[in-house]
């Protein structure tokens, strides 16, 4: 039993050497990448605040990220959209207040 003290198993030698490999990876890739990225601002090729947004939205799976910075003039170039190929008529497109809140608590999911 003092034997198994003195000297590790060699599976858990081996464990541990590819763990501290994988944790020296992992810092010299995070490392590597943010060095790129300020080579590329120093450079001048910084992504725009929208498409820094998109790339975000895209890795993360539970947040949503919106591209849309203003939702109303999104809403303006639908309707100028639908009325311009003919979908809808003019008065078809405005919505009641009631009808306004009605959709508002249906949309409403408790999040």
């Amino acid at each position: 039993s003092l034997k198994m003290l003195d000297m590790p198993d060699i599976q858990v030698l081996k464990g541990t050497a590819i763990a501290l490999a994988g944790v020296g990876a992992g810092i010299g890739f995070a490392l590597f990448t943010e060095d790129q990225g300020e080579r590329g601002r120093e450079r001048g090729t910084v992504l725009s605040e929208r498409m820094s947004t998109q790339i975000t939205g895209g890795l993360m799976e539970d947040v949503e990220v919106s591209s849309v910075g203003d939702l109303n003039s999104l809403t303006s170039q639908l309707e100028a959209a639908l009325k311009e190929s003919g979908g809808v008529k003019g008065e078809e497109v405005a919505i009641s207040e009631e009808e306004k809140r009605r959709m508002e608590e249906e949309a409403e999911d408790g999040w």
